[in-house]
């Protein structure tokens, strides 16, 4: 260990845990050489006295003879599979160990406890560091860092040097899990936690996790708490080692699974954590209380592990004796999440049951128990038989809570009521990746205020889950045959009109003409081989169709191209259009292994939600969905996934203004971390590109690729040294080309990205010649030539006629709206017509923006816009003319912004003043205005507080103060009536938009 690493990494930390009660004793001084050694050899992990001592206090009444042969059991089990030794010795700590010893003549069984979890004080808590481990003749081992609990090795944490560029957190976590695993094995016979930090980064995972899974640990006491002054290593050394948390951790937040045959570990993540003591905690108030069943509402946004969340949810409900052995029943409205969810808690070890008969009555006898219990349904089983008016009342227990999966939606209308109907008494728990709030339906409403919430910028902070970018490739559909109105009419001629119009809806449908327009289809599926191809990402695409007949046209036209990798289609009711087809849980389970050559799938609604496959990286959608369905749809890209740099929409039927819409229902501050346009992808690879090209402003390479080998060689010589003028550039030079390869890796195929392909493959040779000069003997260090040439000779894609600008954002961006510079670059545009729409987009962006701080004034304009545009399409504006008048409108938007400052009122004023002197035909005083404008504002401003749920409740209250205000400046609701609405509505625009 480096000085540096024992002083800015390894005694902060240490330090850190004494002040949190840990007692510490150097690893020197645990023995087996020390002068009161508490090992026996170097090969003991187990402080046994210690171990001994609390087993003996902690269970006073059993004889030594119990204590001994529990500590036996507990330390002696040792299967060949490291993992199974540990899920054993994780199950004894938890549950106690089994003992039999004679008394009196008779064989008696006890359970000895481990630990004691209800008063964590009770315990003895060690830190300890840079002891010394060896097993048998191999090497010896010092971790920097063990946590011991009653003598037992349960924490390792290796520290890295926060100095040394090479000494990264990865490499740390790999001296843990690689180095010491093999080495000495039996320090992670006990282990449960295992730790990797420095001085400004800390990571926390347990066995068998790959690096990817572990993670930071952001809170202390409780969620949203203040921790940005401290150190992260001291964050999560007072968070998650915390005596009571660590306990916590320990007995609730560590599952074991068998899935495909493969045992794996598993740690919650911190935002799970604190979101389930949260629900725990309002469980624990909410369930013995008649009048309120609403317990909560956990908001965590897709890919943050919802569904293992639920897990230790039951988990965790279940040890509260307060709870009385509650019962859980699950509710999801699909089969598919139904049994997803059902086989997620069996394969934890849940002992759950599943509903899974369409018999009615079936689900009603499960439910109708006196205690506890775990049970999973579809709300759909909550129908009515045909002979009931109502629901029956199923079990009138207080301690049945139900938990609704993808609350926002399942929980309104009537399978919500019969729920409730049948299960008068239960309380109700909500979880949501997209909640809703309108109206007529509100997440909130139903399931009560937020338990937790974990947004898309915390969980990309987190790194666990990417980014979404999105690429627009519309393939708009077009009529080849202008005659085909009047063909339609010959064929119709003697036909009824009810008969015209329902031939004419049934085919002027959108799905049907898609399905039936082979040329598009052709079109797309070419596309889509191509530009997977060229993804340079590993993993696996996704096509989502219109339906499912469309779905089976797509996947045979990508099958048919003879470049497609293996290619399925999976619908529901398969065999309707396929002979023999493939069961969906076949093609599930080759989907999601990352090594299957299946690589695309074409679906319909199937896997849209609740379907994890990490490695899925890109989703082509041709089906126009909205809201909910379609943010559940996209997140099925946003999995981390090894070096993944993010997840890609393709866009081929105009998603965008519903995406937009539907990315309306999160705040602002999520909304705005949702989605990256892929045009900001490439401005971002752009600016990496420079920064990478900037270290080599002396070398001409342009012509790199034709040189010889010997040429290249010594241009290589020359670039070098370029970058090794100092050890800093250096490193900045690496990190730079990783910054620009997850760049360039994100875009392709996009034509920027091949643009500048022959540049990256030259500073990755130029890389990889650095690593050579530094270890010639390290395979994986080594960037070969030859791998970068590979490189360079693939082709980007060429599909200009898939291609459609659908915005401005590239002036919108580089320029303020409205301001004489972007009107300007207007006009330059050659062709009058885009100038039209150019114009026209602008402004109803920027109305439709402006109208929510200002209804009156912007709602004339919007008037007065339609009208201009209703002219010009009826041919009575010449393109100039309307180019004018456009323009103008622009102008005299400008000019509104003036008003501000010369009338000396805030936004909020503003609009108020504009609103009352828009409706109201009586002369009044730009003074009084003024006075009344200011006076609104002031006293409405705690209207943005109020819970605008009930709008109805809230507009009368407002109404009454409006009409104060007005009466106080000395106008009579007689002759002012007509003032009051406007103004509840402009109202309504600031504080009702904001409270949602």
């Amino acid at each position: 260990m480096s000085m540096n690493e024992m002083e800015l990494a390894e005694k902060p930390a240490l330090q850190a845990f004494q002040n949190i009660g840990y007692d510490y004793k150097p690893g020197s001084e645990l023995g087996p050489n020390s002068d009161e050694p508490e090992r026996d050899s170097l090969s003991e992990v187990v402080l046994r006295d210690r171990l001994r001592a609390k087993l003996q206090e902690l269970n006073p009444s059993l004889p030594n003879e119990a204590i001994e042969q529990a500590i036996s059991k507990l330390i002696g089990f040792n299967s060949p599979k490291l993992l199974k030794s540990n899920q054993k010795f994780h199950q004894n700590i938890v549950q106690g160990v089994h003992v039999e010893y004679e008394n009196e003549g008779e064989t008696r069984g006890e359970y000895v406890d481990i630990f004691n979890f209800d008063e964590p004080e009770k315990n003895d808590f060690l830190v300890t560091n840079q002891v010394v481990i060896q097993v048998g003749e191999g090497p010896q081992r010092k971790p920097d860092v063990i946590v011991f609990v009653n003598g037992l090795p349960i924490g390792v944490l290796e520290m890295k040097d926060p100095t040394n560029p090479q000494a990264s957190m990865g490499n740390a976590y790999k001296q843990v899990t690689d180095r010491y695993v093999s080495d000495i094995p039996d320090l992670f016979h006990y282990n449960e936690l295992i730790g990797v930090l420095d001085m400004n980064n800390a990571e926390l995972g347990c066995l068998s996790a790959g690096w990817e899974w572990f993670s930071p640990w952001r809170y202390i006491d409780e969620e949203k708490d203040a921790t940005d002054e401290l150190p992260p290593s001291e964050v999560l050394i007072r968070g998650a080692f915390d005596k009571e948390r660590l306990l916590d951790l320990i007995e609730n937040f560590i599952v074991y699974a068998d899935e495909d045959g493969k045992l794996g570990k598993k740690l919650a993540a911190y935002h799970q954590f604190y979101a389930v003591n949260s629900a725990v905690k309002s469980s624990k108030e909410v369930v013995p209380n008649p009048d309120e069943n609403r317990i909560g509402l956990v908001w965590h946004t897709q890919g943050s592990g919802k569904s293992l969340s639920m897990v230790f949810y039951a988990k965790k409900i279940r040890r509260e004796s307060s709870m009385k052995n509650p019962t859980l029943v699950f509710l999801t409205d699909r089969n598919d999440l139904d049994d997803q969810l059902y086989k997620e808690f069996k394969n934890h070890g849940l002992d759950a049951e599943w509903a899974d008969s369409d018999n009615r009555v079936e689900l009603r006898e499960r439910l109708d128990r006196e205690a506890g219990g775990i049970i999973f349904a579809t709300i759909q089983k909550f129908q009515t038989t045909d002979d009931e008016v109502q629901y029956p009342e199923v079990n009138d227990r207080d301690n049945v809570i139900v938990v609704a999966d993808e609350a926002h939606r399942t929980q309104y209308k009537s399978l919500a009521t019969n729920v409730r109907d049948g299960l008068p008494n239960a309380s109700h728990l909500g979880f949501t990746a997209t909640p809703i709030e309108k109206e007529d339906r509100s997440t909130t409403n139903t399931f009560g205020g937020y338990i937790s919430q974990y947004t898309i910028k915390e969980s990309e902070k987190d790194e666990s889950t990417v980014p979404i970018f999105y690429e627009s490739r519309l393939a708009k559909l077009q009529v080849n045959d202008p005659g085909i109105e009047d063909r339609f009419n010959e064929l119709m001629e003697s036909k009824s009109d009810d008969l015209k119009q329902e031939m004419k809806r049934k085919w002027t449908q959108l799905r049907r003409v898609i399905e039936n327009s082979e040329e598009r289809t052709e079109m797309i599926a070419d596309d889509i081989v191509e530009h997977f191809n060229n993804r340079e990402i590993e993993g696996k695409g996704m096509v989502v169709a219109i339906s499912r007949q469309a779905a089976v046209n797509l996947s045979k036209k990508i099958r048919d191209n003879p470049d497609a990798p293996e290619t399925r289609v999976v619908i529901s009711g398969a065999e309707d259009f396929i002979d023999d087809p493939i069961s969906n849980d076949e093609l599930k389970r080759r989907f999601k292994d990352d090594e299957d050559p299946f690589k695309i799938a074409v679906v319909c609604d199937k896997w849209l939600t609740g379907f994890d496959a990490p490695h899925l990286h890109t989703l082509y959608m041709d089906k126009p969905m909205k809201n909910h369905n379609l943010l559940q749809a996209i997140g099925r890209v946003n999995r981390i996934y090894k070096d993944k740099p993010g997840g890609l929409i393709v866009d081929y039927i105009g998603i965008s203004k519903r995406l937009k819409q539907a990315l309306d229902k999160y705040t602002s501050e999520v909304r705005n971390d949702a989605m990256l346009d892929i045009e900001e992808g490439v401005k971002v690879m752009k600016e990496k590109h420079q920064k990478v090209a900037d270290y080599f402003a002396a070398v001409d390479y342009s012509d790199w690729p034709e040189l010889d080998k010997l040429e290249r060689k010594r241009l290589l010589y020359k670039a070098q040294n370029e970058v090794l003028i100092t050890e800093e550039r250096e490193d900045q030079f690496r990190e730079s080309m990783k910054e620009l390869k997850k760049a360039h890796a994100l875009v392709t195929p996009h034509s920027a990205a091949s643009d500048i392909r022959v540049d990256v493959a030259f500073f990755e040779a130029v890389l990889g010649a650095i690593n050579s000069i530094e270890d010639s003997n390290n395979p994986d260090e080594m960037e070969d030539l030859d791998s970068a040439m590979k490189d360079l000779v693939a082709e980007g894609v060429g599909i200009e006629d898939l291609i459609e600008v659908t915005g401005f954002d590239k002036w919108e961006k580089e320029k303020p709206v409205l301001s004489d510079e972007f009107l300007e670059d207007v006009e330059e545009v050659e062709f009058e017509n885009l100038q039209v729409k150019m114009l026209r987009q602008l402004l109803e962006n920027e109305i439709t923006t402006r109208k929510k701080s200002n209804l009156a004034k912007y709602e004339s304009f919007e008037e007065e816009l339609q009208s201009t545009i209703h002219d010009y399409n009826e041919g009575f504006l010449s393109t100039q003319q309307v180019i004018d008048e456009l323009r103008n409108y622009a102008e005299r938007i400008q000019e509104t912004d003036d008003r501000q400052d010369e009338l000396g009122l805030s936004d909020e004023e503003l609009a108020f003043y504009d609103a009352i002197s828009a409706n109201t035909e009586t002369e009044i005083g730009e003074e009084t205005l003024k006075s009344i404008a200011r006076e609104l504002k002031h006293n409405l401003k705690d209207s943005v507080e109020l819970d605008w749920t009930n709008r109805e409740k809230i507009r009368a209250e407002i109404k009454t103060e409006v009409k104060a205000v007005l009466r106080n400046n000395g106008l009579s609701l007689y002759k002012h009536e007509d003032l009051v609405d406007p103004i509840v509505a402009q109202a309504e625009e600031f504080y009702g938009g904001a409270a949602a």
